[in-house]
């Protein structure tokens, strides 16, 4: 693409737009419900002039913010059923599609114990059956796109090589089921012809109902407890969590970059890392937080009592690299598993109205993404350079889209509003 002209939406400044002449195109969107499949829906559905059909595909029903828009339609079906089955429901639809985004994931129950992405080997098998289920019947009811776009993220890179992580960095030597994935799309494209694009996102920031791989919400959570309290935005973890550069992947710019890249033949079979590119500290939003709250915070304890030290492993393909190891005062899990602060929660459900509960069954899942989130000590970048080449502009200050997605949140009552 030569020549890329661009606008301001809102926040998010630097965003392509298209010529006139782009019109009736259909869209398939898999995993349509979770964060980034729901603001890719959410994207392509302003554009109903470029984008003449959007077909949502989940599991489950489709979400409020999906079922007013002129040019989607939902369809509910689910990725693990038997591919026969699922290219019956693709053809009694009638889907067409000049493109697919497949965003659908699973989280396998961790063992008692176990930490989050503990069982790799089970992941493989599920996210590569998900997505190995959809080629099949994409080929069964003859549905061949132009270009299949595939969202695997930063966990891609491991320990990382070195930081930014670039596109081209090898892998690491342990299961990875984004590598599973990669590798099938590689011969689902070789097998049919079909092109091809990953994009890797690391902390992918959004509102939808189902909250349990977010950290904002349960950052959000922390602090309208600790104002409920009438406590302070206390700091958990340590000075080098504080200062870290974590790079943060705004799930409408993410949607703005897979809609670009799938329209544009210089990035037909590659992978792009999706990032706001703009420099984000957590140290940095905890102000931000506080003074969103109307509430005083603490800063990281520079010394060296009172700390819980926890190995984080990770295998690295730096023969040189130590052990990480977290250093915190609490962790988030430990902080929602006080029952003063399920009192809390269950107070301010009663005065906002509020509906879901983070501090029930899915609480171990939900706190856990924020503490690795946030606590970790190493720095997480990803350079978007590749995708500049291509004339790729997009950005966005991730402190606003915090702020913003705390507000939908709100708007979505599974938060107390700021104000």
């Amino acid at each position: 693409m030569a020549h890329v002209s661009v606008e301001t939406r809102g926040i998010y400044w630097g965003i392509p737009t298209y010529p006139s002449t782009l019109t009736g195109l259909n869209a398939l969107v898999f995993g349509a419900n979770g964060i980034s499949g729901n603001y890719m829906v959410r994207a392509l559905s302003r554009s109903p002039e470029r984008w003449n059909q959007v077909v949502a595909l989940s599991r489950r029903p489709p979400l409020a913010s999906q079922r007013s828009f002129e040019n989607v339609r939902h369809v509910q079906a689910d990725l693990l059923q038997d591919p026969k089955d699922l290219a019956q429901i693709l053809k009694n639809e009638h889907i067409q599609a000049d493109v697919v985004f497949f965003f659908a994931y699973m989280q396998p129950t961790p063992k008692e114990g176990a930490s989050l992405w503990s069982n790799a080997e089970e992941l493989c098998k599920v996210n590569g059956q998900l997505l190995q289920n959809c080629f099949d019947a994409l080929e069964l009811a003859s549905i061949r796109p132009k270009r299949f776009l595939l969202q695997t993220g930063a966990k891609y890179y491991g320990g990382g090589l070195a930081m930014p992580a670039l596109e081209s960095d090898p892998r690491i030597a342990e299961p990875n089921f984004y590598y599973v994935q990669e590798d099938l799309l590689s011969e689902y494209s070789r097998r049919t012809g079909v092109e091809w694009n990953v994009v890797r996102p690391a902390f992918i920031i959004g509102a939808v109902e189902d909250a349990a791989m977010n950290s904002v919400y349960p950052l959000a959570v922390y602090a309208a407890v600790q104002k409920h309290k009438g406590e302070k935005l206390v700091w958990p973890g340590d000075v080098a969590a504080w200062e870290r550069e974590v790079v943060q992947s705004s799930a409408w710019l993410n949607s703005y970059l897979s809609e670009f890249l799938t329209l544009n033949k210089d990035a037909r079979n590659q992978a792009f890392n999706a990032a706001d590119a703009c420099y984000f500290t957590y140290g940095r939003l905890w102000l931000e937080l506080a003074g969103w709250y109307g509430i005083d915070y603490t800063l990281p304890d520079v010394g060296t009592e009172g700390f819980q030290e926890v190995p984080m492993v990770f295998k690295k393909n730096l023969s040189f690299a130590p052990t990480t190891v977290l250093r915190f005062k609490f962790s988030f899990v430990q902080w929602a598993q006080r029952p003063e602060n399920k009192t809390a929660w269950e107070e301010l459900m009663k005065i906002h109205g509020l509906k879901g509960n983070p501090f029930g069954d899915n609480l171990q899942r939900i706190f856990e993404f924020l503490d690795f989130a946030v606590l970790p000590p190493f720095h997480i970048t990803l350079s978007v350079t590749k995708a500049r080449k291509l004339g790729w502009n997009g950005s966005v200050d991730p402190i606003l889209s915090h702020r913003e997605v705390i507000e939908e949140f709100a708007a979505m009552k599974m938060i107390p509003p700021l104000n």
